[in-house]
């Protein structure tokens, strides 16, 4: 017995010999008769057959495996076989701290004992040390896992990708089979970067990935491509750089393709751009129309301010025709050839305390242009092309073929310069400390800006907001906030034509609006799994709102109106929020405003339905 005691030893310190001072490992190759994941505790559980191998040819034999993937450590149990180089040795447990280099072993050997391996040196195990609690103590785990798999590779703190998936919505007995899965949880923010639009739900599939890159198809549906449809984003990745493309919805005839690229060169100077193209296409066959939107920016920060160029380029026309669409079909061709280019130099100071006050300023200014080629000179007839057309006063005539011919002056060049400025209120503390649920907090901000065109045209804006917020209890808090903004729009000559109803306040309009709105909002979190929030809005408008006379704003995918502030908006508002947990990994969000039956107007055009996975 003592023989044999000796040989094994022996035989482990032969092993260990062999192994080295290796280090612990970065990349693990699992294998087992089963290998699941539980998406909400970040933990991956094995069971029959498990073999590990490490990506310097380490490899653990055993009948059970568990890895926190928070944690970074992993646990092989049950009949282990380590094995490196064709030597090996058997242990009932191992346990592998990846973050701290440091691996527990339970050896078999004539007495118990306990080895600690320190910094990747297993020539030198350290027997007898005392070792953490629960080094091999194999966690509770939910009933059901989120997938299946039959092999994986674990990348520490990056990513997994598992081979042979299974996933399972509802339960563990069977599920929807897929080739492979990969798991994402790198650090790296420049994964969480989207290029695909907003849609009210999304099921997304990474197929393909590694510690640089994810492949993944989007299963989406938005009301405004009405029905389910499929989208595809890549995502690479470093240290400092990242490119992202995506093409959606590439089961329809109108699809977008973005690609979003950034470049970190310094501490100091970063890129960024952004290109759209737009083509009307059945499949990859050629299209009938195509337009082209690119955006780009430089930024370098200074010790106390930043600079940022800016420049934007849109094609609306990259065939030599385009086709028109209604949503009865096509109707001819029209060649839009216009292609504006803008460019802004700008200039943006951080927050400085103003005068040893608990009031920060900013400031920023800019000069920039908007030009586009293509433009009318003298004479245009039903409309100008170009940049804005300006004659005071402006003459129009019908010429023979009825159309109305206008003399004026079209600008493709308009240049630009604002100068403007933020003045911040800290938010300020009212009531007992001791009591916190007595408190008030008071915030304010006030900006002016000043923007004067190359044409006889200058814009002056003024906003002025403040609010006074308090929780009432650990769930439930409440705000209330009022913003005035004034836009000053103003011309050498002439102005605004009215033309409209002599009984409405647009008939005196003369370019100034003032936008007045007292919000006032709640908010109950009983849990961190519900909650639900009412905002109420009074807008006091001028001009006033008119029925029929200003047009609604567009919408977005959700069917919420794009701007919060905008002419002709109903004089009263409120929007019920609600957000609940339906599953450890999805999130429901409905909302819907209701404009107290303005001139017939009740609730908004649909429904805001998301379905947001965490």
């Amino acid at each position: 017995m003592r023989r044999t005691a000796t040989l094994a030893a022996l035989g482990t310190l032969a092993f260990l010999l062999a192994c080295g001072s290796a280090r612990a490992n970065t990349i693990v190759h699992l294998n087992a008769d089963r290998i699941d994941f539980y998406y909400d505790q970040f933990r991956i559980e094995a069971d029959g057959n498990v073999r590990v191998r490490t990506s310097d040819g380490f490899e653990v034999d055993g009948q059970a495996f568990s890895m926190d993937l928070k944690l970074n450590r992993f646990l092989v149990a049950g009949h282990v076989t380590l094995r490196v180089r064709g030597q090996s040795v058997n242990g009932a447990a191992v346990s592998d701290f990846l973050d701290f280099n440091r691996i527990y072993f339970v050896p078999i050997t004539s007495e118990p004992d306990r080895w600690t391996f320190l910094n990747g040196d297993l020539a030198h195990p350290v027997k007898g040390r005392i070792m953490p609690g629960d080094v091999f103590e194999f966690p509770e785990v939910g009933p059901h896992p989120s997938l299946s798999a039959k092999s994986s590779v674990i990348d520490e703190r990056t990513y997994v990708r598992f081979m042979g998936v299974t996933t399972h919505l509802a339960s563990s007995n069977g599920g929807l089979p897929l080739p492979s899965f990969v798991v994402n949880f790198s650090s790296n923010p420049y994964f969480a970067q989207n290029s695909l639009s907003g849609a009210t739900a999304d099921l997304t599939w990474n197929f393909a990935g590694n510690a640089h890159s994810v492949s993944a198809l989007h299963l989406r549906y938005d009301p405004m491509n009405f029905g389910p449809y499929l989208g595809f984003e890549q995502h690479f990745v470093g240290d400092h750089e990242y490119a992202v493309f995506s093409v959606s919805p590439f089961t329809k005839a109108g699809k977008y393709w973005n690609l979003m690229l950034g470049d970190r060169v310094s501490k100091r100077l970063q890129f960024q751009s952004f290109t759209q193209m737009y083509t009307h296409q059945y499949g990859l066959s050629e299209p009938d129309a195509a337009t082209q939107w690119t955006w780009g920016s430089a930024t370098y920060a200074m010790p106390h301010s930043y600079l940022q160029a800016t420049g934007q380029f849109v094609n609306y026309n990259l065939l030599s025709y385009a086709a028109y669409f209604t949503p009865y079909g096509k109707e001819g061709n029209v060649g839009i050839l216009a292609h504006p280019t803008s460019g802004t130099l700008s200039w943006t100071s951080f927050q400085q305390r103003f005068a040893k006050l608990p009031i920060f300023l900013q400031t920023y200014s800019s000069m920039g242009f908007n030009h586009d080629t293509v433009g009318d000179q003298g004479q245009y007839v039903n409309g100008p092309s170009g940049l804005q057309a300006y004659q005071y006063p402006e003459v129009c005539t019908l010429n023979a073929q009825k159309q109305t011919v206008c003399t004026g002056t079209v600008y493709t060049t308009i240049w630009n310069q604002i100068l403007g400025a933020t003045l911040t209120a800290q938010s300020i503390r009212i009531g007992d400390p001791d009591h916190p649920y007595s408190e008030y907090y008071f915030n304010a901000s006030f900006n002016k800006q000043f923007q004067w065109n190359s044409l006889p045209h200058h814009i002056v804006q003024t906003i002025t907001n403040a609010s006074l917020s308090r929780s009432f209890t650990k769930h439930v808090n409440a705000y209330v906030d009022y913003q005035v903004q004034n836009t000053g729009d103003y011309y050498l000559h002439g102005g605004y034509s009215t033309g409209q109803p002599a009984d409405s306040s647009f008939a005196a309009f003369d370019g100034v609006a003032t936008f007045r709105t007292l919000a006032i909002g709640t908010n109950w979190l009983p849990s961190p799994e519900f909650n639900f929030t009412v905002l109420f809005r009074r807008h006091d408008d001028f001009p006033l709102p008119y029925p029929n006379l200003f047009p609604s704003p567009p919408t977005n995918v959700f069917g919420q109106y794009i701007y919060g502030t905008y002419l002709g908006q109903p004089p009263y508002d409120i929007t019920p929020d609600v957000r609940f947990r339906v599953s450890a990994h999805l999130l429901v969000d409905v909302s819907r405003t209701y404009y107290f039956n303005f001139y017939g107007q009740t609730w908004q055009p649909t429904t805001a339905l998301q379905l947001l996975p965490i």
